[in-house]
């Protein structure tokens, strides 16, 4: 299955098609193969976003670490590269680093570091995400005005839910990446999309009407 080719940005929706853009970015898959996804896009939106994109590997890998060999690779080959290459990125990390409390395996308190997670990061990042899969499975933009609200969920949603189950179901590249999807018929600007990275972390998308909703 391919999309049709658009002479507009299916990104942004506004500018000329001037490239193909991957979605998601190809950053993701380090050391893996697949069927990946194009879509058309201007320059700006393909050549535009890349320390957005290589921020959001490294906070991705940083947090779900190596426990799946694609999580592995993305680590070795990608994150761990890009904060040792990049000062901004170490700067804007360390800039984010606290103590936190948690409790222990022995039901006492403890210290540890913690990081904060840049929400709006993965909002720029998962919203490219989401309007070039829109385009990828409908053949159609996603007007520029419809807004998209993204959200990080700390763990993984009930599956078993008849919602969730109805959902059109896809993978990228073996289980790096997953996502699932449901399109209103009678207003198509209205969907929600589920992504689960390297089986451990888990965003959600809504457009639309249905920005608000979240599982």
């Amino acid at each position: 299955m391919q999309p049709p080719k658009s002479s507009i940005c299916v990104i942004c929706g506004i500018h000329p098609a001037t490239t193909d853009e991957h979605v998601p970015r190809r950053g993701f898959f380090k050391g893996l193969s697949g069927q990946f996804r194009t879509v058309r896009a201007c320059n700006g939106c393909n050549n535009g976003n890349s320390e957005d994109d290589e921020a959001l590997r490294f906070y991705i890998s940083a947090q779900i670490r190596k426990q799946t060999d694609g999580a592995k690779h993305l680590w070795e080959q990608s994150a761990h590269k890009s904060i040792l290459r990049s000062a901004k990125l170490r700067t804007e990390f360390l800039s984010t680093l606290q103590e936190v409390t948690v409790n222990g395996a022995n039901g006492k308190a403890a210290s540890r570091t913690a990081f904060l997670v840049q929400i709006d990061l993965y909002q720029r990042v998962f919203e490219r995400v989401t309007r070039g899969l829109y385009f990828w499975h409908t053949g159609t933009i996603l007007p520029s005005g419809t807004f998209v609200k993204i959200y990080l969920h700390s763990k993984a949603p009930n599956l078993d839910d008849p919602e969730l189950m109805a959902l059109e179901a896809y993978s990228i590249a073996g289980d790096a990446f997953e996502y699932k999807f449901g399109i209103d018929p009678e207003d198509t600007r209205n969907s929600i999309w589920l992504f689960c990275v390297h089986k451990s972390q888990w965003v959600q998308a809504s457009t639309g009407l249905l920005a608000d909703d979240a599982f």
